[in-house]
């Protein structure tokens, strides 16, 4: 089993708009805390592509995704690099019908990927646990997918209510990777999610791209901004405990087992948005955690 860790969990939003350390600080940093792979950013691919692979020689790490909206420059980039999957963040749809239509696109992503050997993949928050037509909305767009994988944020998946290993061998042979993240309390998905169709407010993919051109004093608004509403949903952090910790309503041993089952590996990412402790002592102790209990 391959541990690795997003560059998102170095900032959070912050890395989004390419704030704080740069990718080769966070690469050694990577490497250092004991992880094997990374999980990229868009702002990300906008260093140069020889000096990515010169990076990830230098520190022994591989890729295997990117957060990112699958476009065929990002798809380009990912094969250049090494990786193996574009994996969507989200986007809001908020009944069935509309999970179709994400089902849909995300299937012509996926065709569009296969000939660079990049597979497309969508990775879930809470909301997508909304139940419409006797099935969640991520059910819905995996159900009428061909092609998308999931990659099951089991942190998000626990606090929306449903259980990941149930999950996981409902959809065999679909889940690429899985997000390590700890959870501790059972929000449910909320309301009625946004409508692919409405006023598109909060985070998008859009916002991120090509990020790094725009000014520094502009990207530092922007990150104010999301910090004030994200503080008006604290839960979001507030709900991520220590690994292994007694609070913990996640089995990870029974999540590995589920992803036994499949026919390839899927890869671990780590990603932490609440921290305990000193950011690198609690990304370190995640790392430890899952080499000495997930066998």
């Amino acid at each position: 089993m391959k541990v690795g860790i997003g560059t998102y969990s170095f900032g959070g939003i912050a890395s989004y708009l390419g704030l704080g350390p740069t990718l080769l600080e966070k690469f050694k940093t990577i490497k250092d805390l004991g992880f094997t792979s990374v999980e990229l950013l868009p702002v990300d691919l906008e260093n140069d592509v020889e000096d990515i692979k010169k990076w990830l020689a230098e520190t022994g790490l591989e890729v295997t995704s990117v957060h990112a909206e699958p476009t065929e420059e990002i798809v380009k980039k990912m094969a250049a690099i090494g990786g193996k999957a574009v994996i969507w963040a989200g986007t809001p749809f908020c009944n069935k019908a509309e999970a179709i239509e994400v089902a849909q696109l995300l299937d012509e992503m996926a065709t569009m990927a296969e000939p660079y050997g990049i597979k497309v993949g969508y990775h879930n928050h809470s909301q997508e646990f909304y139940f419409d037509e006797g099935k969640s909305l991520l059910e819905h767009m995996l159900d009428n997918s061909t092609k998308c994988y999931s990659q099951l944020d089991c942190g998000w998946t626990m606090n929306g209510g449903m259980y990941p290993p149930y999950f996981i061998r409902k959809y065999k042979n679909r889940i690429i990777s899985i997000h390590v993240k700890e959870n501790c309390k059972v929000n449910g998905p909320g309301g009625v999610p946004a409508s692919r169709h409405g006023e598109q407010t909060g985070m998008t993919s859009a916002m991120f791209a090509n990020v790094k051109s725009l000014p520094l004093e502009e990207r530092q608004k922007m990150l104010d901004g999301f910090t004030e509403q994200m503080s008006k949903e604290g839960y979001r952090f507030n709900n991520q405990c220590k690994m292994g910790a007694p609070e913990s309503n996640i089995d990870w041993k029974e999540i590995k087992n589920a992803l036994d089952g499949q026919d390839f590996d899927a890869f671990w990412v780590v990603e932490r948005e609440g921290f305990y402790d000193d950011h690198d002592k609690c990304i370190a102790d995640d790392c430890a955690w899952l080499m000495a209990n997930i066998k």
